[in-house]
């Protein structure tokens, strides 16, 4: 069985959560999209239920610093609400399927896991195959619960040998160089994430922030968030506080910055931002948001010019088929 997670009522702030935050292609080398559902509490406690949002949160995370194709979380929330997925209801394989398929996901990925005051905790982990509804791999593993993160890391380095080839020696030479974040922190955000209303769910997330003004991650959804309730100004504000050319995930925050300067009208902002984007890791996303911004500036050709190299990235990226309708009724650019 695989736990449900809160499904957002507001989705219009989850779809513009989805837009600013979508998947990266991993250096060009796969068109693998992985899909990390929560893992099942299957302790006695469950106040410990936060552990499986974060477990999912954590693979995906290391999936994609390792240079695959995991989806955000935002895109996960709205396949389960498509799928029509209780709130907190655990699941069957066959609703699984239902939810990858929304998700147009090809892998993913469940598990379940355990925690004991004395011995700690044990999690256990299954990548399938959507496609054949198969299952790749297992494992389990045990360890402190300080330690729960890096008790994936065989499941990432499974993924990273089937999809990345040679262009595995283009990453970090091993996950090891990726360390477990500290625990409260992450707890704070995780809770912080599962708030049902809009309004506790930042509140909490600035309580998150105070806890540690340095945290990538929690300033990383801190800005989503806003961005959900149409703070711009704010969310930019708290990426400012990550420093993208020394983060791993630097990639990341400037394609974010750039869909907020974007958003505000800052077009040649955006375009800068994305240059340091694509300067860290070549994406689909920054190209797709590079074509959109051409086709505003009525640069019809260097619009389909960007969505080709994103299609060559990512050619089942969602946004490709909207990309190339909006270059299509895009004027000519007159002199």
């Amino acid at each position: 069985m695989i736990p449900g997670a809160p499904v957002r009522a507001a989705r219009g702030a989850a779809a513009l959560a989805v837009a600013l935050c979508l998947p990266h292609a991993a250096f060009g080398a796969t068109p693998h999209r992985y899909l990390v559902l929560p893992f099942e509490n299957v302790s006695a406690e469950r106040s410990l239920n936060w552990i499986g949002e974060a477990l999912a949160l954590g693979v995906a995370d290391r999936l994609e610093l390792m240079g695959l194709h995991a989806l955000a979380r935002a895109e996960r929330l709205d396949a389960m609400e498509a799928a029509g997925v209780p709130d907190g209801k655990a699941v069957t394989l066959a609703t699984t399927l239902k939810i990858v398929a929304a998700a147009r996901a090809d892998r993913f990925v469940t598990g379940t896991f355990r925690f004991d005051p004395k011995s700690g905790v044990t999690v256990t982990y299954r990548l399938f195959d959507a496609g054949r509804a198969t299952e790749i791999s297992d494992g389990t593993r045990s360890g402190a619960l300080s330690g729960v993160f890096s008790l994936t890391d065989p499941l990432v380095a499974e993924a990273v040998g089937r999809d990345l080839d040679g262009a595995a020696t283009a990453l970090p030479p091993t996950l090891a160089s990726f360390a477990d974040p500290p625990l409260p922190i992450y707890e704070a955000m995780v809770r912080a994430l599962l708030e049902t209303e809009p309004e506790r769910r930042l509140s909490a997330l600035q309580k998150a922030l105070e806890m540690d003004h340095r945290s990538g991650p929690v300033r990383r959804y801190l800005a989503l968030e806003q961005i959900g309730q149409g703070q711009l100004p704010e969310a930019l504000a708290s990426l400012e506080g990550v420093a993208a050319e020394s983060s791993p995930d630097g990639w990341r925050v400037n394609l974010l910055r750039a869909r907020i300067l974007a958003a505000q009208g800052n077009l040649d902002g955006a375009t800068a931002a994305l240059a340091r984007s694509i300067a860290a890791r070549d994406t689909a996303e920054a190209h797709l948001l590079l074509a959109r911004l051409s086709a505003t500036r009525g640069d019809a050709a260097r619009a389909a010019a960007e969505i080709d190299l994103a299609a060559g990235l990512d050619p089942t990226h969602p946004e490709l088929d909207a990309a190339r309708r909006l270059v299509a009724a895009t004027p000519p650019k007159t002199l």
